[in-house]
């Protein structure tokens, strides 16, 4: 296994801060399926070292994965973040990814890295995967106090890792509201798991239900409750996380 940091062209100009975690450097002339792992609102691509540990999880069943920073978050230039630069970072990743020659390509979304992957266009994708995801508009009473002055311009907002403050400004309201998510998750095909916690406050449990119930219903699409685990799960709450991750993978990967 070896990790290996990457630069990853975007259409801004700039470049994004990855990590690949590199199950074998073996030669073979197929690659391994591989895991893209999109981070939450004011997040980076560690998260709080549970998308490492996830990475290497996968790593020991064969699996590669490459963790990112969206635009403005992490190590990346500070820049307004919003859901249209999220989406096309995914965009431009997820096209990198297949020049570099995979074609079983699965990503996950964390929270606000959950609706950036619904919004991102990504043909031919093997299988989706959202750990407490924000799908459906809800706000909480920390983003009530982001969102009051957002008006009057910028608002720096604390990340939740060791870098420096996000900026967002109006476009975030805007580009979030004219997303229609509801049409793209009755057409949403490709096999998909949801895990989410039943002590989530911040994204709460009946509003993933109801994102689920708009999905297909099938086999290849499912949502497991976490009990008591909240939206910053860590330890035996992220092993949960991971094992069912993991579970579905090896069914649809």
């Amino acid at each position: 296994m070896e990790e290996r940091k990457v630069l990853i062209p975007s259409t801004n100009g700039n470049e994004l801060h990855g990590v690949f975690f590199i199950a074998s450097e073996e030669n073979n002339s197929a690659k391994p399926p591989i895991l893209i792992m999109c981070h939450g609102f004011t997040g980076d691509k560690y998260e709080l070292e549970r998308f490492p540990e996830t990475a290497k999880a996968l790593n020991k069943e064969g699996y590669d994965v490459l963790i990112f920073d969206f635009s403005g978050s992490g190590e990346n230039k500070r820049e307004p973040v919003n859901l249209l630069k999220q989406s096309t970072d995914l965009e431009n990743v997820y096209g990198w990814i297949k020049n570099q020659g995979y074609s079983k390509i699965a990503v996950l979304g964390l929270s606000f890295g959950g609706i950036t992957t619904l919004k991102a266009n990504l043909p031919g994708i093997t299988s989706y995967v959202f750990w407490a995801p924000v799908m459906l508009l809800h706000t909480t009473g920390d983003q009530s106090e982001w969102f009051k002055d957002i008006d009057k311009g910028p608002v720096k907002i604390p990340s939740s890792g060791e870098y420096d403050p996000i900026i967002i400004d109006m476009s975030f309201v805007t580009e979030f509201g004219k997303f229609r998510v509801r049409p793209v998750l009755k057409k949403l095909e490709p096999p998909t798991l949801i895990i989410q916690g039943t002590a989530d406050e911040q994204t709460p449990l009946e509003l993933t239900k109801k994102a689920f119930s708009m999905m297909p219903q099938g086999e290849n699409h499912k949502l497991i409750e976490v009990q008591d685990a909240t939206h910053d799960f860590d330890e035996k709450h992220l092993q949960v996380f991971i094992k069912e991750t993991l579970n579905w993978l090896k069914i649809y990967f």
